[in-house]
């Protein structure tokens, strides 16, 4: 009966330390990983900011060159 208790034991403390190290990973994910997600978004929502600018500033260009020519 002692050898099943101890091995329960022993699965249980090796259960927790596999716990802790997710917990670790999730922390550096949430940290590091999460940061430089956010920034690459940040990037792409500029430049599709910066191409629609140009792409309205063409349409202007266009409309008064069609109504005014």
């Amino acid at each position: 009966m002692n050898d099943v208790v101890r091995k329960n034991e022993i699965d249980i403390v090796q259960i927790r330390g596999e716990i802790k190290l997710l917990s670790e990973k999730l922390d550096v994910i949430k940290q590091n990983d999460l940061f430089h997600i956010q920034k690459a978004v940040d990037n792409i929502n500029r430049v599709l900011w910066a191409v629609g600018l140009l792409i309205l500033g063409h349409m202007g260009l266009a409309l008064k060159t069609a109504l005014w020519s």
